[in-house]
């Protein structure tokens, strides 16, 4: 493994690969702490609401927040930042609304439509703050006596009642890039869409990783009539279309994000067993195993404590590589029905869900999210090459 003095200066000084690497580490730790970050805080950020659908970027609206009843546990902070949680609130986009006395008054939103004209709904403001728990409201010198389903009695003051409303009920919210049909925040979808390839691509690599490693060393290190079984597999799988093996494999394991990380690696691990087996090949010749293997050494040892190591650098390089095809072929198996299901996003189903849009006036529901899986595999691409010319990496995979 050479690796040539400065490079590492040289390259954070080619000044395209260090913006795509440090585009890839923001994607990652926005796709890690997705749920500190977006407004929905709902599993698959999948809060709907009715009448703010297919919205333009930077649409602003008042949001009235009703208390869902049933709901009070908060998940731990581990389940939240991984799952998210349940929505402890419904909430309705409003056109307009007052506080009139103890009653809220509003009127749903619709886009075109004059304030005069919409239909008006009255609640009383306890029921809006407390939700249909509430059985029975008594109000005397400027204190509500309230009494709830569960027998339970409650005491606030009118200043109370309205603070609470301000801070809780009323939200004004605004959407940078717009909704989607369902009237859901399109950049939630896009940032938890992110996590779920990076995720797949991870896990994917790893596993190609894994299996390529050891499919190339065996047949590197033992030759003969092992080199010539596992080298035609290796040919057999290069020979098959990607997208057809997916297709197959998906077909034979199902859905879901739990069989689309192996079907994706399945498909990848040629690549690094052909590398890894001519990097063998090399290796095995050199003095320190010959001595190794003189010593009395196991088979595993050698392998794993003595040309594994020496061959890490273009396992790495071939793992970058790797990367940005997983997330094209995660992509479009959630674009085709095939990969990640709805109501999950990905960015392929966002692109799926919405594409349809182009030609009708609201093409940016479906450019954002192919801008931004061409920026992420553009970037892995760049650190890739970059990663090759740390190690002096050769593009030859074959032995």
């Amino acid at each position: 493994m050479v690796q040539r003095p400065g490079l590492l200066r040289q390259f954070a000084r080619e000044w395209p690969r260090t913006i795509a690497l440090v585009f890839i580490l923001v994607c990652t730790l926005m796709a890690f702490f997705a749920y500190l970050i977006t407004s929905d805080k709902t599993p698959d950020v999948n809060r709907q609401i009715s009448g703010i659908g297919l919205k333009k970027p930077g649409f602003t609206v008042t949001l009235l927040a009703f208390p869902k009843p049933g709901i009070s546990e908060n998940p731990s902070f581990l389940h939240f930042l991984l799952n998210g949680k349940e929505d402890d609130h419904r909430y309705l986009a409003v056109s307009n609304y007052k506080i009139d006395g103890d009653s809220l008054k509003y009127s749903l939103y619709e886009e075109d439509a004059h304030s005069g004209d919409l239909p008006v709904t009255t609640i009383h403001k306890i029921k809006w703050l407390l939700g249909d728990e509430v059985i029975k409201i008594d109000k005397s010198n400027q204190l509500y006596s309230i009494t709830l389903e569960d027998g339970r009695h409650i005491e606030l003051s009118e200043n109370e009642v309205d603070d609470r409303l301000q801070q809780s009920g009323i939200i004004k919210r605004t959407y940078l890039l717009g909704t989607d049909l369902f009237g859901r925040s399109l950049l939630d979808r896009i940032i938890l869409g992110i996590r779920y390839s990076l995720f797949i691509g991870f896990l994917a690599v790893l596993l190609s990783i894994t299996i390529g490693t050891v499919i190339g060393m065996l047949s590197g290190y033992f030759g003969g009539k092992t080199d010539d079984v596992l080298s035609f597999l290796m040919n057999v799988a290069w020979s098959i279309p990607t997208l057809i093996l997916v297709f197959a494999i998906v077909l034979v394991t199902g859905r879901g994000i739990q069989n689309i990380f192996i079907a994706v690696g399945l498909t990848m691990w040629v690549d690094a067993a052909r590398l890894v087996r001519g990097q063998v090949l090399s290796l095995k010749k050199e003095k320190y195993v010959e001595v190794a293997r003189t010593m009395g050494m196991s088979t595993p040892r050698i392998l794993f404590r003595h040309i594994l190591p020496n061959m890490l650098g273009p396992v790495i390089v071939i793992a970058v590589s790797n990367f940005a095809s997983a997330i094209i072929v995660e992509s479009g198996l959630s674009y085709l029905g095939f990969g990640i299901q709805p109501p999950t996003p990905s960015l392929g189903s966002i692109l799926s869900e919405n594409y349809g849009f182009i030609l009708t006036g609201k093409p940016m529901l479906a450019i954002i999210p192919v801008v931004i899986l061409l920026l992420l595999v553009l970037s892995f691409n760049l650190v890739g090459n970059g990663v090759r010319d740390i190690f002096d990496v050769k593009s030859n995979l074959q032995p």
